[in-house]
């Protein structure tokens, strides 16, 4: 009679990669709950990227700047982030539809269009270490179609000396969901 030799290399194998992949999963689950956060490993995504908290109080002085400049502020934020590098703050104007923001009174020259040259042309945004601009335009149904940015201090520059739009428009960097806007201005 032959004598079978059991092969112990499968039963060793199977669960070298079975305890691998159960270090795999507690790996993907403490990701996905933050458990590196939770434990002080790592620091927050926006905590990563806006290391100081908002700027509560410099966009509070816009709004109000805005506002008395005779800009009607409804379904407009404004929010100051600080860079997280030190360098600055990003000023950053929500123009909301859904919230009562009306795009043709900006266009329309009923006084909001002076108040946004007005705080270009100010120092207050230098003054407030604000180096960034940028605007978020979100239609009716809330979802933003529009997001332009430009450095401050060259709108500043620009808006001071009344360059050509050509120039203006080099400054500004952004997206633009044409399907989205297309179907804003088309009946």
């Amino acid at each position: 009679m032959e004598e079978v030799k059991r092969r112990r290399g499968c039963r060793t194998g199977c669960l070298v990669v079975l305890l691998l992949l159960l270090l795999l999963l507690g790996w993907v689950l403490a990701m996905r709950w933050g458990a590196l956060e939770r434990l002080g490993l790592r620091k927050p995504i926006a905590e990563q990227v806006f290391s100081p908290p908002p700027d509560r109080a410099a966009a509070a002085a816009i709004t109000q700047a805005l506002e008395q400049s005779g800009m009607n502020t409804q379904g407009i934020a404004v929010h100051v982030l600080p860079m997280a590098s030190g360098e600055g703050s990003v000023a950053l104007f929500t123009l909301d539809a859904s919230q009562g923001f009306d795009p043709e009174r900006l266009l329309a020259g009923a006084g909001d269009w002076e108040a946004l040259e007005h705080l270009l042309s100010d120092q207050s945004l230098e003054e407030m270490n604000i180096t960034r601009l940028a605007v978020d335009y979100a239609n009716e149904e809330g979802k933003s179609i529009i997001v332009l940015t430009a450095d401050a201090s060259e709108l500043h520059a620009l808006s001071n000396r009344d360059a050509p739009q050509e120039e203006v428009m080099q400054a500004i960097k952004g997206y633009i969901d044409l399907p989205a806007l297309l179907g804003e201005v088309a009946p």
